[in-house]
């Protein structure tokens, strides 16, 4: 019984778990954010900054381990026009993310309701988050 938890999980599998929660963590974000618009409630609103947060602070190490991953795999074992999109718009969904979780997190704090502005470029962020994950869905499942 030496081995723990951790050591039970191939590194290599690090990539799809926390994905997961970057791919769900961004839509709610922005549902939150919505909803909060539509009915007033803070704790909504509450929920998007939170939700938003999180996300820019675990996919860093989403795509972290999705470039390490990559990196230990033969150059046939992925096709080069998926891996090579999906690698860029996963690195730039972080900067993405870090940009919409500072604004929004100004918006916390400050007590602003979102603007129809915020809520567009988020939107669009949830664009780019569906299409980022079906390229890796293709590579995976075809």
């Amino acid at each position: 019984m030496s081995e723990t938890l951790f050591s039970s999980i191939p590194w290599q599998h690090i990539h799809p778990i926390l994905v997961n929660f970057t791919a769900a963590l961004v839509p709610v974000s922005v549902g939150s954010d919505v909803l909060g618009k539509l009915t007033k409630k803070e704790s909504l609103r509450s929920a998007a900054w939170w939700t938003i947060l999180y996300a820019a602070l675990v996919t860093p190490l989403t795509v972290a381990a999705g470039w390490f991953w990559k990196s230990t795999l033969p150059a046939a074992a992925l096709p080069d026009d998926l891996i090579y999109i999906h690698q860029w718009l996963g690195t730039l969904c972080v900067l993405l993310f870090v940009l919409q979780a500072i604004w929004r997190g100004w918006l916390f704090f400050t007590e602003q309701e979102t603007s129809y502005t915020y809520l567009l470029f988020a939107s669009i962020v949830v664009a780019a988050l569906m299409y980022q994950g079906s390229l890796g869905g293709k590579m995976v499942f075809g």
